[in-house]
C-alpha cells in the first residue's frame, strides 16, 4: 500500500549500519577534516562524513578506485542509504582522500580507541611482522646504481661503435646503414647516456642506493615471487584478539631496527608499563633490542641459533640506585638502572646474569698501500684494479674489480664488513677473481685494496706495512635476556592472519597511491577495514552500534 523505502533494503545487522554509526560518533573538526564546517557564504561542499562513509564502505568491500566508487554511488543501494543518494564525481572522491591524509590516519586510531573501551584488546603481548605491498612503480622505472653503471657502460660501447662506423662510412661502398641513420642512432645513444648519467648523479647526491621515477619513495625489494618495487609494511597484532594495534609503512627492504619504533607507539596507546613483543629472525638487531628495553619493551626475537636466551649490552655509567628508582617504570629511570648494572623490577624475571667488564675496541689501522689509494683519481683506481686488485673508493662507496667493472654495496654483514657486488657485470665475466660463482667481495671499513690472486694475498699479509691501531677501552654491562618461547611459537598464527585477510580476502596486495605519506593513508584504511571485520566477528554489528549510541 505504501512506496518502498531504501531503509527496508538494508538489513538490521548489515555492516553499513556500523559504518554510519561510527562516522556519526566522530568529531570531524578535532580530527582535522577540511570543510567539516561549511562557510556562511557560497554553496556548501559535500559533508566530509558522507565522503568518509564512501571510503570506509569501499575499502571494506575491496572497491578502492575513485571511478568505481562514483559508479557504486549511482547503483549500490547500500551506499545510497549511507550517503542519502548523493552522487559525487570521481574527482571529488579522489581529492577528499588526497586532501585529508592525516585526518584519515587518525580514523584508524579512533576505532582502536573504541575497541579499547570495549576491552577487545587483550594487551598481553603483540606480534610484529612485515610484508611487502607493491607500489605504483614498475621495475623498468626503477634504477639501482649497478643497473645505471651497466647501462652507461653498454651505451658507451655502442657510441664507440657508431663513431668508428661514421669514420669509415665514406670509404665503404656497401654500407649496412647510411650516414644519416648512424648519426640518428648515435644521437639517441648519447641522449640516453646523458639521461642515465643524470640519474646516477642525483642518486649519489641523495645518498640513496636506487631511484624510482613514478613513486620516488618506493624501493626495489625481494619478495616471495621475485623482486618488485614495493613498500615494507609493518604491523603490530594483539595476541588474543588478532586486532591490528599499530602499523608503520617503510621503504627499508629489511626488518632490522623496526621493533622499538612501532612497539613504542603501541605501548603508549595501551598505557602499560611494560609491553612484550615477539618477532622473527629478521628483526634480530642487538642495538634495536637494547633500545627497546630502555623504553619498557621486551623484545622476544627468535635467534638464529634457536636459543631461549640472548645477550644485550649497555654502556656502563655508575649511579646510585634507590628502591624508588628501581621500582619505577619511567623510561628515563629504566635507562639509569640498566646502565648502572641494576635490573629494574619490571624486568625481574626477564633479565639475569649481570656482568660488568671492559671491552676493547680498535680504531682502524692504516696500510701503506691503502694510503696510496687515497691519492688516486677514479680512473687511476680503475687502472690499478685491472692489475689484479679490488680497489675501494671510500668517498663514492664502490669497488673497482680486476675486470674494470664497478661493484656497488649490497649489504652490511653482522661483523660490520661491507659486501660489494655487481650481478649484471659478473654474469658473463670469465675472470676467476673469487672462489664463489657470484663475484662478491667483503671490505672492512678501513681497507681500500685487496689482491684477487690467492698467492698474492699471503705475500701481501706478510709484507704489508701497517701503522699501529689505537686501542679504546669502554666499560659495558651485559645482561642475559630470557626469551618467552611459548609466546614466540604463536608468532605465525598472529602476524600472518591480518596480512592474509588484507591481501587475499580483500585483494589489497598493492597500493593505488604514490608517495609514502599517501600510502600510509591507504594502509590506514586497510587496517581499519580489517579491524572492523574482526570486531564484527567478535561481537556483532548490533552490540557495536549499541556501544556507539
Amino acid at each position: 500500500m505504501f512506496p518502498e523505502c531504501i531503509d527496508d533494503y538494508v538489513e538490521s545487522d548489515s555492516p553499513v549500519r556500523l559504518f554510519d554509526a561510527f562516522v556519526d560518533s566522530l568529531n570531524m573538526d578535532e580530527l582535522g577534516f577540511i570543510r567539516s564546517t561549511p562557510k556562511e557564504e557560497g554553496r556548501p561542499g559535500y559533508d566530509p562524513r558522507d565522503l568518509l562513509r564512501i571510503y570506509i564502505y569501499g575499502y571494506f568491500y575491496s572497491i578502492r578506485s575513485s571511478r568505481r566508487l562514483e559508479r557504486e554511488c549511482k547503483c549500490n543501494i547500500e551506499i545510497m542509504w549511507l550517503t542519502g543518494k548523493l552522487t559525487p564525481d570521481f574527482r571529488t572522491i579522489s581529492d577528499f582522500r588526497k586532501d585529508n591524509k592525516d585526518a584519515i590516519k587518525k580514523i584508524f586510531k579512533e576505532f582502536n580507541r573504541f575497541c579499547f573501551n570495549l576491552q577487545l584488546f587483550s594487551k598481553s603481548f603483540i606480534s610484529i611482522d612485515g610484508s611487502k605491498f607493491k607500489a605504483v612503480n614498475s621495475k623498468d622505472r626503477n634504477f639501482t646504481l649497478s643497473k645505471l653503471d651497466d647501462r652507461i657502460k653498454r651505451l658507451d660501447e655502442h657510441i664507440a661503435l657508431y663513431m668508428a662506423e661514421l669514420e669509415a662510412c665514406d670509404q665503404e661502398e656497401n654500407r649496412r646503414l647510411s650516414k644519416e641513420e648512424l648519426e640518428h642512432k648515435l644521437n639517441v645513444c648519447q641522449q640516453r647516456r646523458d639521461k642515465y648519467n643524470n640519474y646516477r648523479e642525483q642518486t649519489q647526491e641523495s645518498g640513496e642506493s636506487q631511484m624510482s621515477l613514478t613513486d620516488p619513495d618506493a624501493r626495489l625489494m625481494k619478495q616471495n615471487e621475485g623482486f618488485g618495487v614495493c613498500y615494507n609494511t609493518q604491523t603490530a597484532v594483539d595476541a588474543e584478539s588478532h586486532l591490528i594495534a599499530g602499523f608503520e609503512v617503510t621503504n627499508n627492504p629489511t626488518d632490522h631496527g623496526q621493533i622499538t619504533k612501532i612497539a613504542s607507539d603501541v605501548k603508549s596507546q595501551y598505557g602499560t608499563n611494560c609491553l612484550e613483543v615477539v618477532a622473527d629472525k629478521g628483526y634480530e638487531c642487538p642495538k634495536d633490542q637494547a633500545n627497546a628495553l630502555l623504553v619498557g619493551i621486551v623484545p622476544n626475537v627468535i635467534t638464529r641459533s634457536e636459543s631461549n636466551i640472548t645477550k644485550v649490552s649497555f654502556e656502563y655509567k655508575e649511579a646510585a640506585i634507590t628502591e624508588v628508582l628501581k621500582a619505577s617504570s619511567k623510561p628515563e629511570d629504566i635507562k639509569v638502572c640498566l646502565e648502572a648494572g641494576v635490573i629494574p623490577d619490571i624486568y625481574e624475571n626477564i633479565l639475569s646474569e649481570v656482568e660488568i667488564k671492559d671491552r676493547a675496541t680498535y680504531l682502524g689501522s692504516i696500510n701503506v698501500a691503502d694510503s696510496d689509494i687515497l691519492k688516486m683519481t677514479h680512473e687511476q683506481m680503475r687502472i690499478k684494479a685491472m692489475e689484479g686488485y679490488f680497489v675501494r673508493d671510500a668517498n663514492c662507496n664502490l669497488v673497482y674489480c680486476p675486470a674494470g667493472n664497478t661493484l656497488r654495496q649490497k649489504s652490511i654483514k653482522r661483523n660490520g664488513n661491507i659486501r660489494y657486488y655487481n650481478k649484471l657485470a659478473c654474469k658473463q665475466c670469465k675472470n676467476k677473481c673469487t672462489k664463489s660463482a657470484w663475484k662478491e667481495v667483503d671490505f672492512n671499513k678501513d681497507i681500500l685494496i685487496k689482491s684477487s690472486r690467492p698467492s698474492d694475498k699471503k705475500k701481501q699479509a706478510s709484507k704489508q706495512n701497517i701503522t699501529p691501531s689505537k686501542k679504546i677501552v669502554k666499560t659495558v654491562v651485559n645482561y642475559t635476556l630470557n626469551l618467552a618461547k611459548s609466546k614466540m611459537e604463536q608468532r605465525k598464527c598472529l602476524s600472518e592472519h591480518p596480512f592474509g585477510t588484507i591481501k587475499r580476502t580483500l585483494g589489497s596486495y598493492y597500493f593505488l597511491l604514490k608517495s609514502k605519506t599517501k600510502v600510509e593513508t591507504e594502509m590506514a584504511l586497510f587496517c581499519l577495514s580489517y579491524n572492523m571485520r574482526r570486531a564484527i566477528t567478535m561481537l556483532g554489528v548490533k552490540p557495536l552500534i549499541a556501544q556507539l549510541a
